[in-house]
């Protein structure tokens, strides 16, 4: 066996890089690891005063709390009477501190082994004591829990009324000391507090339910600045990673799907390579992982098993700290770093998931096969040199599906024996063979992701290493995708003041074959639905290649357009091969209580191959001689951001007043270098190297950088903690614009105020937010858009230079763009139904366009400053808890969200005229509506017939906006004790697109409707020499006169006189220019999806307690399962872009289903 030497070099590369990464985490962790002392803290610890302070005691139980590990127990407002603690400016011990607070006589306080110190009021002991001879004191034990099963740590339980205490341990696990009629106090941070009165039994357990009241939320911020929620005057919504990990799409992306409000993806779920694009308010946001930009991301190179969580920020208010980049608003990705976890936790996730098939499967009709007018024989299906078929065959080269009806008369076929004596074929009985070819084609697909997840905390910091797994077989022969992703990620405090974070990540993606499905004979769809025709089985097929003539000649039907389905899934190889690696580095120090910096680097790079490897006898629009190409695409990408952020805050006046500031700096980098070649024709079939090309090969490449240097500050005012100003500026210096101009200066501003907490509301009022925002973010230019560079090449073996058409702009000036925003946000009935409501005014522009000049100028046009446009929308979220018990509870969101693009203003023409409208947009009115020809009709509906016999069209008039109405989704939770179903319900609605897979049914002839009695009269009439024209259609004809129109398609003047249509049609002639024109298939594109449906299985902790699994749970999962559109078509909605309403013919979605695992050590 051979094996190619490069391949063996890079399986070497593969293996060692994998093998340096894990070795570097095993000795990072061990590092770390290191670090932990024997005793988590002495009781010699020292508290650091940095300025003279007088305190109350709860005051100095917080710096304790604050500079260690520790928690303190004891009974509320017991020290509400206690002098107030003056201390000096300096290092006080624990002890000693402790002791300086309390009254020796009257309080004990001890360290305990679970970072608790617990205090005990003497007398009050004594007295307890006193009441409680002759009782026997038990030892209580339990587990506290949520709602759902999961053991808490770190849980409070006190003896009421005394200062006898413990706490959970990481198993939510406690013992405490207790008599018979005492009561437990149970208290956890964000959970209601429980008591339980001691009888009889010496376990008791207890579950305990969320406080929504005490919750005060936090979100990530732009640059990873994390703030108050109420604080933020912008909208931000925010999708936990644990939503993204049980029916896990094939990107984190696509999981957000319903989620978010404002949030739309497209392309959604046809193949694991099908390029999802995300839209936030209509336009495509800025990826950031742990506050880091990431403008490269292509959604695989990140596993949703290592987000912690995702904040979206809606608008350039919530993202102007980011520049150009955030002009749309962020999705700020949050990834896991061990934080929060007690003790070492492992988790291992898997989720498996099987493609079922088609959601909306394109139907074809099997009732007739291929041919034309009902006419077909097989000759060899090759065109000779004159453009007639060899062979005696007829209609068999580059045919539709017009033929002959299968009804068992003999026709030579491409399988039909052949003549010795004549050469030719010898007919066989014609019959439908192929009814279900391309559900026989596609294959089961397949998705199953593991992961290994190990997260750590210890006196001195955190970490968490993680190792994905992604094994992807696509329903598509011949296609797979593995995708190993390993990270690590951490926090190290160096000192009391100085501290380091720092992730590594290194992701793999690797498949044989990545086939992108487009309109054109490499689609299964285009192959086998449309074009193909049932008189053949697809299955008799599977061996590509002629007998003897293996990587010359195909084995298929037809030999002049189309590819055997079985030779594009083999012999049609686009290999891909890419390596991610994604670090920061990051060093924090703090100065104090109020100002801290922090310094931080990181560096995102990928290597890609993507080669195409085409046989000989494969055909393509650019390969119509069949002669087998081979090219090579080299891609190396590196980008480096470098900032520091000072950050200070302070309170005043009594506390009443607060600021927090940010002052920061950044230096991004890019580099991206190109290379690719491409030969004409194989010399040799099979041998894909770039030598082996008939015609000598010219290679290509460009090298590309890019440079920003950004200064900004950010300055936050609050005020009772319930109004809050903020404002943000930046300015960036871009190497991509015109020097004089190359630098620019964008601010934003915004406001909230907490009106629940200012005034008083109806009690069913539980918090009640109002806020708004401005921002104006400038736009820089893509890489050699704004200057003209030479571009190099070859003719005739000569090098050639060429300059580009268009003049250079040395006044251009970046874009710009504005947004203002209002929302608010609603409480009701406490917490139990929420609402979140924004409403914005997007402004962009004055945007680059090109404005032409006449030829007479030798340019073509300049880019210059001007037009405006203006998006104007709203998005909504509303929280529900219909119903909340202890054992049952049912939870609902819904998000909605609108928007409309508008034309502004235009530049003035070379003249100094201002035009009014833009192509067939005035200005002032909406933007992307869909212009085409569309049948005439008489005002009471009747087709408008011609002379001809066919319907006749108008002018181009607005069929609708290409843009959806509004989009909504509804998400229902239900849990009942250890049971949970989760079901989400998203759609689009409204909004007018072009049916791309109706109008092709229709011409080639395979669409179901296309089965008429007509349609038999035709073909009988042209095998008989007869007048096919055998159909009518209903409508009036033309005799005389005339119409005109405007530019708007509306009629200005019509003397037209009409009589009934008497002139008939053949059917296939009606079939194609009627039925088959796209005046005839523009749908609306409303739909709804049953996206989501999960119902998952918590095991007890009773079950597990005698194992070493702490936490353990089974889903059984579905994506896809249902889809639902307004007008038939046999496309998936779903799939098309937002910004053309079209399709290419890709895959409609997979309808999958599956199961998730989820175990905790």
């Amino acid at each position: 066996m051979k094996i190619k030497s490069t391949y063996l070099l890079f399986l070497f590369k593969k293996k060692l890089l994998i093998i340096m990464v894990r070795s570097f985490i095993f000795l990072f962790c061990t590092s770390l690891l290191s670090f932990t002392p024997s005793n988590i803290l002495s009781q010699n610890t020292k508290i650091i005063v940095n300025k003279d302070k007088v305190l109350t005691v709860d005051e100095v139980f917080d710096l304790i709390m604050d500079q260690t590990d520790y928690t303190f127990i004891y009974q509320i407002d017991m020290f509400k009477d206690f002098p107030k603690v003056i201390l000096k400016k300096g290092v006080i011990g624990t002890n000693q501190l402790l002791k300086k607070s309390l009254v020796s006589e009257v309080f004990n306080f001890e360290f305990a082994n679970s970072n608790t110190i617990v205090l005990k009021e003497k007398a009050l002991a004594l007295a307890r004591e006193d009441e409680q001879q002759g009782q026997q004191e038990m030892t209580i034990t339990g587990t506290v829990t949520d709602v759902v099963d999961v053991p808490l740590p770190g849980v409070n339980i006190i003896k009421e009324g005394t200062s006898i205490g413990t706490q959970t341990d990481f198993d939510g696990n406690y013992t405490i000391k207790a008599n018979k009629g005492d009561v437990l106090e149970f208290s956890y941070i964000g959970m209601k507090t429980l008591r339980i009165t001691v009888g009889d039994d010496d376990v008791i357990n207890a579950i305990l339910k969320e406080d929504a009241a005490q919750l005060e939320e936090v979100v990530v911020t732009a640059l990873g600045i994390r703030k108050e929620k109420r604080k933020v005057g912008f909208a931000t919504q925010e999708v936990k990673g644990a939503a993204l990990t049980k029916a896990q799409p094939p990107s984190f992306v696509e999981g957000l799907t319903g989620k978010i409000a404002g949030v739309i993806v497209t392309n959604n779920g046809s193949d694991f390579f099908s390029d999802p694009q995300i839209y936030l308010r209509g336009e495509t946001p800025l990826i950031v992982v742990d506050g880091v930009p990431q403008p490269n991301s292509d959604f695989w190179n990140l596993s949703s098993d290592d987000i912690e969580s995702i904040t979206v920020l809606k608008g350039a208010a919530a993202s102007a700290l980011y520049g150009s980049l955030g002009k749309n608003g962020a999705l700020q990705v949050t990834m896991k770093t061990g934080k929060g976890k007690q003790g070492t936790v492992i988790t291992y996730n898997t989720s498996n998931t099987f493609q079922t098939g088609f959601l909306r499967i394109p139907r074809a009709q099997t009732e007739y096969g291929p041919g034309n007018n009902g006419i077909y024989r097989y000759g060899g299906g090759i065109a000779g040199g004159d453009g007639l078929t060899l062979g005696g065959g007829q209609n068999d080269v580059d045919h539709s599906i017009w033929g002959p009806k299968f009804d068992g008369r003999l026709i030579e076929q491409f399988d039909s024996p052949i003549d010795p004596e004549t050469g030719y074929r010898i007919a066989t009985p014609w019959i439908s063979r192929g009814e279900d070819n391309l559900k026989n084609f596609m294959d089961v697909g397949i998705v199953s992701t593991h992961n290994v997840t190990v997260q750590s905390n210890f006196d001195r910091g955190y970490f968490a290493i993680s190792d994905t797994y992604r094994y992807s077989k696509a329903s598509t022969p011949g296609q797979r995708l593995d995708i190993n992703t390993i990270r690590l990620a951490g926090h190290l405090d160096i000192s009391d003041k100085a501290s380091v974070d720092g992730s590594l990540q290194f992701n793999h993606q690797n498949s044989d074959n990545r086939i992108r499905g487009s309109y054109g004979p490499t689609s299964p769809i285009y192959n086998l639905t449309i074009w193909g025709g049932a008189h053949y089985d697809v299955r008799n097929f599977r061996q590509v290649w002629q007998e003897g003539k293996e990587g010359i000649s195909q084995n298929f039907v037809e030999k002049w357009r189309f590819n055997n389905p079985y030779a594009l899934a083999h012999a049609w190889k686009r290999p891909w091969i890419k390596n991610d690696i994604l670090t920061y580095l990051k060093f924090n120090y703090k100065f104090s209580d109020n100002l801290n910096i922090h310094v931080r680097s990181t560096l995102n790079s990928y290597d890609l191959t993507n080669n195409e490897e085409i046989s000989k006898d494969i055909y393509n629009y650019d390969i119509p001689d069949r002669g087998g190409r081979f090219r090579h695409n080299h891609t190396r990408y590196f980008e480096n951001n470098t900032d520091f952020l000072l950050s200070y805050n302070q309170k005043f006046f009594n506390d009443d007043f607060g600021i927090d500031a940010t002052l920061g700096a950044n230096q991004r980098y890019l580099k991206q270098v190109g290379e690719s070649a491409s030969t004409t024709q194989l010399i040799v079939p099979e041998i894909f190297t770039l030598q082996n090309s008939v015609d000598q090969v010219t290679p290509s490449s460009n090298t590309s950088y890019k440079g920003v240097y950004s200064g900004y500050a950010s300055f936050d005012l609050s005020y009772k903690n319930l109004l809050f100003v903020g404002a943000t500026a930046r300015v960036d210096k871009s190497s991509t614009l015109i020097k004089g101009n190359d630098s620019f200066f964008y601010p934003s501003i915004y406001m909230s105020a907490v009106l629940s907490d200012a005034f008083k509301l109806p009690e069913f009022i539980s918090f009640l937010k109002v806020r708004t925002a401005f921002a104006s973010v400038g736009d820089d230019f893509g890489i050699f858009e704004a200057t003209n560079e030479f571009s190099t090449g070859r003719w005739r073996n000569t090098p050639t230079a060429s300059y580009p058409s268009r003049l250079e702009n040395p006044d251009l000036k970046p874009e710009f763009n504005s947004s203002v925003e209002y929302g608010a946000e609603l409480k009701f009935f406490k917490g139990r139904l929420g609402i979140d409501f924004s409403y914005y005014e997007n402004t962009f522009g004055p945007q680059i366009f090109t404005q032409d000049f006449s030829d007479a100028s030798g340019y073509s046009g300049i880019l210059q400053n001007g037009r405006k446009t203006e998006t104007r929308g709203f998005d909504a979220t509303i929280n529900i808890v219909p119903i909340r018990t202890d054992d049952f509870e049912w939870s609902m969101l819904f998000n909605v969200d609108k928007y409309t693009r508008y034309l502004i203003s235009l530049p003035a023409l070379e003249d100094g005229s201002v035009p009014e409208r833009e192509g067939r947009t005035w200005v002032g009115g909406e933007l992307n509506h869909y212009w085409w020809n569309t049948w005439d009709r008489m005002d009471d509906g009747q087709l408008i017939i011609g002379p001809n016999g066919l319907p006749v069209s108008t002018p181009a008039v607005d069929l609708g906006n290409t843009q959806p109405d509004f989009t909504a989704s509804v998400s229902n939770t239900l849990r009942y004790k250890n049971w949970s179903l989760n079901v989400l319900v998203d759609g689009r609605f409204g909004g007018v697109t072009f049916d791309r897979y109706g109008h092709d049914l229709w011409r080639s002839g395979s669409h179901p409707e296309s089965i008429h009695p007509e349609r038999d009269l035709t073909n009988i009439a042209f095998a008989t020499g007869g007048d096919a024209r055998t159909m009518l259609i209903p409508g009036m004809q033309v005799v005389s006169g005339d119409v005109t129109w405007d530019p708007d398609g509306n009629v200005i003047e019509d003397t037209r006189e009409f009589v009934p249509n008497e002139t008939k049609v053949n059917y296939q002639q009606w079939a194609q220019g009627y039925m088959g024109d796209w005046r005839s298939n523009i749908i609306e594109k409303t739909f709804a999806k049953l996206r989501e449906a999960s119902i998952t299985y918590s095991f007890p902790r009773k079950m597990l307690e005698n194992t070493f699994i702490k936490s353990a749970s089974i889903s059984v999962i579905g994506r896809n399962l249902f889809y639902w559109t307004k007008d038939d078509t046999y496309g998936d909605l779903d799939t098309y872009t937002l910004s053309t309403g079209d399709t290419n013919l890709q895959q409609p979605s997979q309808r999958s289903v599956g199961f998730n695992v989820n175990l905790q050590f």
